[in-house]
């Protein structure tokens, strides 16, 4: 009996786990973009029209998107770049785009590359990403009839109910016609962790928590984004004036991040407490390089603001708790 029951159970916990793993996959981007239409078919030295459908499916606004065409020789837009202030919550956008080729560009079918680049700040956090919208074009000198696109690959909306039910149908059987309890209370268990995962899929949740927990080194907290000026505690004031090495601060920030200001200042006041502190400020737009062998950019995703040590390497990020974090990060704090 017990063999069957750590049988059974064992089946379970590798379908949550097969189950979680199509979630992960499944997942959306933050922003989803619909190209209409789907196939641009022009003549050389002709125009199209194309309409780009933007969906935000997330708790919090997309900022300053931004949109152009990349290495695509031979084509322009018009304008070339489009912009879109912001996108609330679960709202949506369209941008008209005009699509022009040249009299010399080649014959037959280009896939092309629109660029999206906006913000999107979780309170003190704010990435600034970068997603790729595919346009094939085909340039011909006939009319041809419609042609079909293939669409990139998504998760049927009724497979996570199906496992589910399934999963707690098992659960039931079991626990009614063997007497096994654990099943069902894994089951059960199931039923709340994967009705939170389907949320992933229907793009319901805040999605850019999941991707500060992969980007960021520390902690980045969640609470009201802070616009005041700061100002040192004592107990900060007393732990700067026991450093007495020579420390430089790399602050990344961005003209797009909402709360790098607050980090500057920060750093600025912990400056003027102690002059052993020195620091210097780097614009990620313009110095991306730096800021990726710092880890501050990551698989095309930003997060600033940041703060790096330069003789250790260590870097902390947003703006939580920044005073306790940064003492420790100078070797000041407990």
């Amino acid at each position: 009996m017990i063999h069957r029951q750590t049988a059974v159970l064992l089946l379970i916990t590798i379908l949550g786990v097969v189950l979680f793993a199509y979630v992960a996959v499944g997942q959306e981007s933050i922003l989803s973009f619909t190209a209409s239409p789907e196939k641009i078919e022009m003549a050389p030295g002709g125009t199209a029209s194309l309409q780009l459908l933007i969906d935000n499916k997330s708790l919090h606004p997309a900022d300053d998107i931004a949109v152009s065409l990349v290495g695509a020789e031979g084509f322009s837009l018009d304008p070339a770049q489009a912009d879109i202030k912001v996108i609330a919550p679960f709202g949506k956008d369209t941008l008209n785009l005009n699509l022009a080729a040249s009299s010399d560009v080649a014959l037959g079918t280009h896939d092309l590359k629109l660029q999206v680049i906006y913000t999107y700040c979780i309170e003190v956090s704010c990435f600034q990403i970068v997603d790729e919208v595919s346009v094939p074009v085909l340039v011909t000198t006939t009319a041809i009839g419609p042609t079909t696109v293939k669409k990139v690959r998504s998760l049927p909306p009724w497979i996570i109910p199906t496992l589910l039910g399934l999963i707690v149908l098992a659960g039931i059987g079991l626990w009614r016609f063997a007497g096994l309890r654990v099943p069902l209370y894994v089951a059960l268990f199931l039923v709340v962790i994967t009705g939170l995962a389907y949320g992933v899929i229907l793009g319901q949740h805040e999605q850019a928590q999941g991707i500060a927990a992969v980007l960021c080194t520390s902690c980045v907290g969640i609470e009201e984004t802070q616009h005041q000026e700061p100002v040192l505690s004592d107990t900060a004031l007393a732990a700067l004036k026991d450093l007495n090495t020579d420390l430089e601060l790399t602050v990344f920030y961005a003209p797009w991040c909402h709360t790098c200001p607050y980090a500057e200042a920060m750093v600025k006041e912990m400056s003027k407490a102690n002059s052993h502190i020195s620091y210097r400020f780097v614009n990620v737009d313009e110095n991306r390089d730096i800021a990726a062998a710092n880890g501050v950019i990551r698989n095309q995703r930003t997060i600033v603001p940041a703060i790096l040590r330069a003789d250790t390497g260590e870097v902390i990020f947003g703006i939580d708790h920044l005073e306790t974090r940064l003492l420790k990060l100078l070797g000041g704090g407990s």
